[in-house]
């Protein structure tokens, strides 16, 4: 089953892990020098953006977008035309979660929940107890006039309408989604957004 991007007023897109990419998806980039290497792979006529992942500053935010100009150019694509979302998903992305809002191309953040959670030891952790993780990455969107984050997969499919709702009221914008049934859910829930 594929992962699905669904953000409020955007038709929903694929989150392509590798190739083929269709058009009008995102792409998850791995961290660091990996993820700068497959930049040029990667991009293509159509492509809307991409996911950086365990993203953590500024500087490789801009050294992504250096990527991202030159592989623009070399398919005769506009500089700029390709968009970023980093993933904050390391305790050191959350501490910089203001200033990775603010680089070049981010247009949102993504948070990414269950890999924070697992390097912060919190284990099965409940929405009350991330209220302060999400808070966080709320706030750097809102301060850098980004558009609302987006959330990660629900890790409890049974949850996902209630994990939903909760998000919109703590000022998400959509979320990662697995399959039409939740996307059908997500787009009714953060409609308003």
């Amino acid at each position: 089953m594929g992962t699905y991007l669904f953000v409020a007023g955007a038709h929903p897109a694929r989150l392509h892990d590798h190739a083929p990419i269709t058009p009008g998806a995102w792409v998850r980039l791995p961290p660091g020098d990996q993820g700068l290497r497959a930049t040029r792979a990667v991009i293509t006529p159509g492509l809307t953006g991409v996911c950086p992942a365990q993203a953590h500053s500024a500087p490789e935010l801009a050294a992504l977008g250096a990527a991202l100009a030159e592989a623009e150019e070399s398919i005769g694509l506009p500089v700029g035309s390709i968009a970023v979302m980093p993933a904050v998903e390391t305790a050191a992305g959350l501490l910089a979660a203001p200033e990775l809002a603010r680089a070049p191309r981010v247009t949102r953040l993504l948070l990414g929940e269950s890999a924070l959670r697992a390097e912060l030891g919190m284990g099965a952790a409940t929405e009350r107890d991330l209220l302060w993780l999400c808070t966080m990455t709320v706030v750097a969107g809102a301060a850098a006039g980004l558009g609302r984050p987006v959330a990660d997969v629900c890790p409890d499919p049974g949850r996902f309408e209630e994990s939903c709702e909760s998000l919109f009221r703590l000022g998400f914008g959509g979320r990662l989604c697995e399959g039409d049934e939740q996307l059908t859910r997500a787009a009714e829930i953060f409609a308003c957004a």
